[in-house]
């Protein structure tokens, strides 16, 4: 760590703890813009588009998520066995 990092530090130490959150909230925003992360998603939705498609084969999807929990409350007795 150089000496000028610890300097900043130790002066960050001695902000309020209110003072401490807006240092870290504008240095938080000044790396984001200049590394222009948090602009942009990690993924376009577009990119889930038809990833899988008829998944539920025409049924309900509350049916379907009955019959899941229905298949999960069978299972439940033997996996704590």
């Amino acid at each position: 760590m150089s000496q000028q990092l610890e300097a900043v530090l130790k002066q960050a130490l001695e902000l309020s703890p209110q003072e401490q959150l807006e240092l870290i909230r504008y240095l938080s925003t000044k790396v984001s813009v200049q590394l222009d992360i948090g602009v942009k998603p990690k993924r376009d939705i577009a990119d889930f588009y038809a990833v899988a498609p008829n998944l539920l084969s025409g049924v309900d999807a509350q049916v379907w998520v009955s019959q899941l929990r229905d298949e999960w409350d069978e299972r439940e007795p033997n996996l704590r066995t």
